[in-house]
């Protein structure tokens, strides 16, 4: 267990269960994350909808950027009104 930096004996437990139960297939790695097929293909979009949906996607973005500039402005005068205190 040393040699192969093995900290606990649940490890080597866990894998001796499996490799019983489902061969040596049971210890290879498994790809993490989403499996490709789990992702529906995208319905091919008509050009009218690909503009609409980067209109919403800019009036988004504009909307986000105007909260961030108020936001900012607001914390400036916040600092200011402090400062002339």
């Amino acid at each position: 267990m040393a040699r192969f930096g093995i900290a606990s004996t649940s490890p080597l437990q866990k894998w001796l269960r499996a490799y019983r139960e489902e061969g040596a297939a049971a210890l290879r790695p498994r790809p993490k994350g989403r499996s490709k097929g789990a992702e529906e293909a995208p319905e091919k979009m008509t050009r009218e909808q690909e503009l609409e949906r980067k209109v919403r996607k800019l009036e988004a973005e504009n909307a986000y950027l105007k909260k961030s500039i108020a936001l900012k402005a607001e914390k400036r005068s916040r600092t200011a009104r402090r400062q002339r205190s």
